[in-house]
């Protein structure tokens, strides 16, 4: 596919770092939007996001120049870009740090977390579909062997020396399958937004249904998947396990949610 957009020179435009910044900028675009629907004070809300997106980045950028000093003094500009190859553990990283950060953002501030994270969640979805678009461009995320027609085949050595993305081969084309799914998801929590009768609906019904989602088609991913209990499951499916499991406890019907439908200011 596409790793890159272009190159001009010795400067060259990745196709991932591209659809993040992207995907970043939709999804606190939307997010603000919902905020206002759901009471909550949209600059609030940016907020959040930046103070989530600015950690998991800049935190996760400052644990690998930690570990690879020799390799920052080198290429300085490669570690601190957006685009560099992500691994498992990086994404964890991030992805940990930007949770923690948000949600400690949101204390301090005396927000409501079930409010704030159903604004959130049709956002996280609308980015995570973009994300995986270029992911596919990119080539990462890819997918397992496959002799099916749809398959996608990736001839870019870049996507090779970047990804690990395998060559000449027809691949699960398992980013798009993702992508859709996120897509759907968004639309539906959109539908959903205005229909909510407690708060943590939405928020609960996008980790149940992705984490359901990203469970059954990492079955299909061919990339280096972390492996535990034996070999039984991948790491990134013991996550999305969990997803599901808050997914469904937000979901449960609760005595104050009548009261809850009608939240005040974002406050507790």
């Amino acid at each position: 596919m596409y790793p890159r957009l272009f190159q001009f020179g010795p400067i060259s435009m990745p196709t991932y770092g591209v659809f993040a910044a992207i995907a970043l900028v939709a999804g606190l675009t939307l997010a603000m939007r919902t905020a206002a629907r759901l009471r909550i004070s949209p600059d609030a809300m940016w907020n959040v996001g930046l103070v989530s997106i600015l950690n998991a980045v800049m935190g996760s950028r400052l644990l690998l120049i930690a570990g690879h000093w020799h390799d920052f003094l080198s290429y300085p500009l490669l570690m601190l870009s957006i685009a560099i190859p992500q691994t498992v553990d990086s994404v964890l990283t991030e992805l940990g740090l930007g949770i923690f950060a948000g949600l400690l953002y949101m204390t301090l501030q005396r927000m409501s977390w079930r409010n704030t994270l159903d604004a959130a969640a049709p956002a996280w979805a609308l980015g995570q579909s973009i994300l995986m678009l270029g992911c596919f461009l990119a080539g990462c995320d890819y997918g397992r062997l496959t002799a099916k027609p749809w398959g996608v085949v990736f001839h870019s050595r870049w996507a090779a020396l970047w990804n690990g993305t395998p060559l000449d081969v027809r691949l699960q084309p398992v980013q798009l399958y993702l992508c859709a799914v996120e897509l759907a998801l968004c639309l539906l929590l959109l539908w959903w937004l205005p229909r909510r009768r407690q708060v943590g609906e939405l928020a609960g019904a996008w980790l149940l249904l992705s984490g359901l989602a990203q469970f059954f088609l990492d079955f299909y991913r061919g990339d280096n998947r972390l492996l535990i209990f034996d070999g039984a499951l991948s790491l990134t499916q013991a996550i999305d396990f969990g997803m599901v499991i808050l997914g469904g406890l937000l979901l449960l019907e609760r005595r104050d949610a009548a009261a809850s439908s009608q939240p005040a200011e974002g406050r507790v």
